[in-house]
């Protein structure tokens, strides 16, 4: 057919009166676009929907625009787009693509204009990755301009703000290892599954802003510490033995043991390299077989190493034998950072 290149050709068994390529789904996916928009559409990818469904979703671009990606899902043995008419599917999905590209474009742009590059979305088209330094000094200005930016773009949308808005970012090495199809729209390069595994593989941040009618508070950014799940277990683990240690010297408990590590711990307020959270522990080991499930607790504050970083502060009784925990809130005198309002 005249403007369309070929897909990717992938042949797969389906339920069904036979064995049918994507090939088929293709064909029938081009036939739709040539009629509902002739000479407009060009095939980039086509994907097995098997096993989840039979058939196939068939990507096309739109000439003369490199940011918007049409998808439309298609199942050739059935004559089928969905339990709607190919036409009509093709035509929503069309002008889907295009509003979203829009509203990517102004995304970028206001971005752009802040001084970050847009290096990945979530699959909604929302959710941006950018690449920045967030350190100790740079922290509170990387921060204050993410949320111009978010307030920028919120405003450029004309919309009432989400309540809550995110944007992660990377640290600048991240990118040198970004998979890449530059051939392919930019909306499909930016959501595809490896590259937003690449930018979320190793330790990030997520700097989330409160939004509302009058548009996103730019002083309510929150930064979030992401660490891979080996990660994490080393910085527990490292958090619990500094724990012990300090109970152990510094506290006159020579046989207090350290619990199983529970919660989340966060970020303090104002800084990426001091986190803060509890380490539940026992005075010494109990029962038949010894072990602590945590009658007491220690709010405490480390690097992001593990190793303490301010003298921490004890909390006894917050587990009566195997009962359920009761960590203290900020009433209580626990540090608000320590433990979102003392709940796991």
């Amino acid at each position: 057919m005249a403007g369309v290149v070929a897909g990717v050709l992938v042949a797969v068994g389906v339920a069904g009166c036979g064995t049918f390529s994507t090939g088929d789904d293709r064909d029938r996916a081009v036939e739709v676009a040539e009629r509902v928009a002739p000479g407009q559409l060009e095939v980039v990818d086509t994907r097995s929907l098997f096993p989840q469904d039979n058939g196939a979703e068939v990507s096309f671009r739109i000439k003369g625009d490199a940011d918007a990606v049409v998808r439309l899902r298609v199942n050739a043995e059935k004559d089928d787009c969905g339990g709607r008419s190919c036409d009509d599917r093709l035509t929503a999905a069309l002008a889907d693509a295009r509003r979203r590209a829009d509203g990517f474009r102004a995304l970028r742009r206001e971005f752009r204009a802040c001084g970050y590059e847009v290096h990945g979305l979530s699959a909604d088209g929302t959710g941006p990755w950018i690449s920045a330094r967030l350190g100790a000094d740079t922290a509170r200005t990387v921060v204050a301009s993410v949320g111009e930016c978010l307030d920028r773009w919120s405003r450029v949308r004309g919309d009432t703000a989400p309540a809550s808005l995110a944007v992660k970012v990377a640290p600048p090495e991240v990118l040198d290892r970004l998979p890449d199809d530059p051939g392919r729209p930019t909306l499909m390069r930016l959501t595809a599954g490896k590259r937003l595994a690449a930018l979320s593989r190793g330790t990030y941040h997520r700097v989330v802003f409160r939004g509302g009618p009058g548009g996103v508070d730019r002083d309510s950014g929150e930064v979030h510490l992401v660490q891979p799940f080996a990660e994490r277990q080393r910085f527990a683990a490292s958090a619990r033995a500094a724990a012990e240690r300090w109970l152990r010297t510094e506290n006159g408990a020579p046989d207090a043991v350290a619990g199983e590590y529970v919660g989340v711990w966060k970020l303090v307020p104002g800084r990426v390299d001091r986190v803060g959270g509890w380490v539940l522990f026992c005075d010494r080991p109990e029962g038949e077989r010894p072990r602590c499930v945590g009658r007491h607790a220690l709010a405490v504050t480390v690097g992001l190493d593990g190793a303490l970083a301010a003298e921490p502060e004890v909390f006894r009784g917050v587990r009566d034998a195997e009962g359920p925990l009761g960590l203290p809130t900020e009433e209580d005198g626990a540090p608000s950072y320590a433990w979102e309002r003392g709940r796991g």
